[in-house]
């Protein structure tokens, strides 16, 4: 009873001291120049690019963690990197302000081994991709040929194990640091008649209902767009299928980010999106 004592029924109202996204997602189409963007973003300011995408930043300055080691690694030894940087940065936590995280659709398709090995670990996943040997049962490992993934299971069960390991990484991220950058990929959505495929919308390039229980979990999400040679990150809903906004009221309409200048070099204005005070750290 005594610990119910620590907690007050308030009287006044609590103002909102929120001035900078928590999570941001980053919401763009392939060649936008979202990659120079976020690695000026960590030359400038105290934040790191967890890279998960093969390439991206080989001809931009950034600080950054790159789980491809080079062209040729493959999606299992990327998604073991993935693993051993991760944990280093778990080591390390808050060393940096912001964490910027290139991409979901990569971390998407890593949680297809990541929720087979999760299932594994469980008690009802104990027999899943183990062969009987004469001193007992042992794991297959990911790169055998007859490793199966968790997909396999009946009805699509194995959605959920990979949207658990999903979502589990995205709250080791905020452990990691104290803010964090998504980029995400946009989906084209078709309908289908006698004639032709008609573009109807876009969606957030995730499996299935990742793409709205993950919309749910963040601060806000803008679509970058282009206009001659600024950036603009829009924070209105353009149509009933993409998923965009923000919960924090300093966050909307469209805000400019960066703007190419005649030397081929960028100038960023995170300042329109963080605190300076965050910023200037």
């Amino acid at each position: 009873m005594s610990e119910m004592n620590e907690f007050v029924l308030p009287e006044e109202v609590t103002k909102s001291s929120g001035t900078s996204p928590r999570d941001l997602v980053v919401i763009s189409q392939p060649k936008m120049g979202k990659s120079a963007i976020f690695g000026d973003f960590s030359v400038k300011y105290n934040g790191l690019i967890f890279n998960l995408e093969k390439g991206g930043y080989e001809y931009i300055d950034a600080r950054k963690m790159d789980i491809h080691s080079e062209e040729t690694t493959s999606d299992t030894e990327a998604f073991f990197n993935y693993i051993k940087i991760r944990n280093i940065l778990l080591e390390n936590k808050g060393k940096y302000d912001v964490l910027l995280i290139d991409g979901l659709s990569d971390l998407d398709k890593m949680s297809e081994l990541g929720g087979t090995l999760a299932y594994m670990d469980t008690v009802i996943g104990k027999n899943f991709n183990r062969i009987r040997t004469k001193s007992g049962f042992v794991k297959l490992d990911p790169t055998n040929p007859e490793f199966k993934s968790v997909l396999t299971l009946a009805d699509g069960a194995g959605y959920w194990h990979t949207r658990k390991w999903f979502l589990n990484q995205i709250e080791l991220f905020r452990e990691i640091s104290p803010f964090r950058i998504y980029a995400a990929h946009i989906l084209d959505k078709y309908i289908k008649d006698k004639q032709k495929d008609e573009v109807v919308g876009q969606e957030i390039l995730l499996t299935g209902r990742l793409k709205n229980i993950f919309a749910t979990k963040v601060t806000a999400l803008g679509k970058l767009i282009a206009e001659d040679n600024k950036r603009f990150i829009n924070f209105d809903v353009l149509n009933d299928s993409l998923i965009a906004g923000s919960r924090a009221p300093f966050l909307k309409g469209k805000i400019l980010l960066s703007e190419k200048q005649p030397d081929d070099s960028i100038v960023t204005y995170w300042e329109n999106i963080f605190d300076k005070g965050l910023l200037n750290k």
